[in-house]
Formats: structure tokens, C-alpha cells, sequence
């Protein structure tokens, strides 16, 4: 019988806030925007809003300078995989409906209601920078253009800094700082937009035995 899990490590933390702590609101009062921010974070959404599919490569630092890469394949709506390379062997996969977190070494598999991820938010249809409640500010570059938000959720609370290439408008990176002011940057490169990608890298093998946190 599998068991599904409701609590989201807080290791997978900095991959899976980026999604949704931006693009849901918590807070009463909303950053005052000037003309020229809300026309780049409107410019910033329909271009993500248009994209479907993407792949590339991460590098990820945490907060003491450890690091960890691999790969990663988004469609929207509702699919995503992060595979990291060794020595790191975890394999993160969301189907449209289950996300599933794999340790390819220990054999062993969590999964989540995708509905229950901030991951489902960056999976979604629509996204609406500019009208985030927890927006605290916005800076306009020549060439990047960086927003910060408050981190208010079950998760825990910290902020988090996204970068955004100002030409491509294309999300480059993005840093999380927990309440005790830890940092884990994640950097993406090598992106590809609007290739297909194998239906195959989205399926959750559900013979692998499955972990529930509750357990422990």
C-alpha cells in the first residue's frame, strides 16, 4: 500500500521555494511599484507564461559551500525532473499529479501530492510577478533584473532573491536565506526553451519501495 507524504524535506528547500513563495500571497500590502518595474515584471511573466517546455543543467551551493549539479527538464503544465549527478544521487520528479523524490543509491522513494508543493505554482499555467504581495523589491540592471520576496509558509520563513536574464528574460538564478540567515544559491545554464522532451524522464516507478517520513 503506498503512503503518501505531506511534509517536504527541508534540504529540498531551495529547489522547491523558488516555485511558489514569489507567486502566492501571504502578506496584506503590496510593494508600490514604479511604472517602469511593473512593466519589467509584466514583460518577466508572459515570457515565462509562454514557455512550455525547458531543459538544462543546475549547479547548486549551499550554505557552506557545498556543491551539487545535474540536470533538469521542466514541461508545464505540472512536469518537472532534477537529476543530480553523483556524489549527490537523489532524482526529484513531478508527473502532472505526484511528486516523487528518489534516492537512486539507497533504493528508496518519498512521494508528495504535487498539490501540496510550492513546485505546483512554477508548474502552473499562469504567473504574475508584479501582482505578489510579498514583493520587496525590484532592481533593474542593464543586463539582469533581480526581485526579492518574504518567505512566509509552512517551510519556514527567510527570503528569496531571483535573478533574471533583462534580455533573454530567462530565470538564471536564485538564492534562499533561512530564518538563521543560511544561503543555498541555485544557478541554471545551458538552458534549452521549447525542445521536446521524452514523456519517459516524467514517469514515477512506483515498484521502487516507497518511504513516508511519518514512519520515522
Amino acid at each position: 500500500m503506498f503512503r503518501l507524504n505531506t511534509r517536504i524535506p527541508n534540504f529540498l528547500s531551495a529547489m522547491f521555494l523558488t516555485a511558489g513563495l514569489c507567486l502566492t500571497s501571504l502578506s496584506a500590502f503590496a510593494l508600490e511599484l514604479s511604472l517602469e518595474d511593473r512593466t519589467a515584471l509584466d514583460q518577466l511573466s508572459r515570457y515565462f507564461n509562454t514557455v512550455k517546455t525547458m531543459n538544462g543543467e543546475f549547479l547548486q551551493i549551499g550554505p557552506n559551500g557545498e556543491q551539487s549539479q545535474g540536470l533538469f527538464y521542466l514541461q508545464r503544465p505540472g512536469k518537472v525532473r532534477f537529476y543530480y549527478k553523483a556524489p549527490v544521487y537523489l532524482d526529484i520528479i513531478a508527473d502532472g499529479k505526484t511528486l516523487a523524490i528518489k534516492d537512486r543509491k539507497l533504493h528508496t522513494k518519498d512521494i508528495y501530492p504535487l498539490s501540496k508543493t510550492p513546485l505546483s505554482v512554477l508548474l502552473s499555467d499562469n504567473i504574475d510577478l508584479a501582482n505578489d504581495d510579498k514583493l520587496l523589491f525590484v532592481q533593474r540592471d542593464q543586463d539582469i533584473v533581480t526581485i526579492q520576496v518574504k518567505q512566509e509558509s509552512l517551510f519556514g520563513d527567510g527570503l528569496l532573491t531571483l535573478v533574471f536574464d533583462g534580455n533573454s528574460n530567462l530565470l538564471r538564478q536564485w538564492t534562499i536565506r533561512d530564518g538563521q540567515g543560511y544561503e543555498t544559491t541555485v544557478t541554471v545554464y545551458n538552458i534549452d526553451i521549447g525542445r521536446p522532451i521524452k514523456q519517459s524522464l516524467f514517469v514515477i516507478d512506483r515498484t521502487i519501495f516507497l518511504r513516508s517520513n511519518d514512519d520515522n
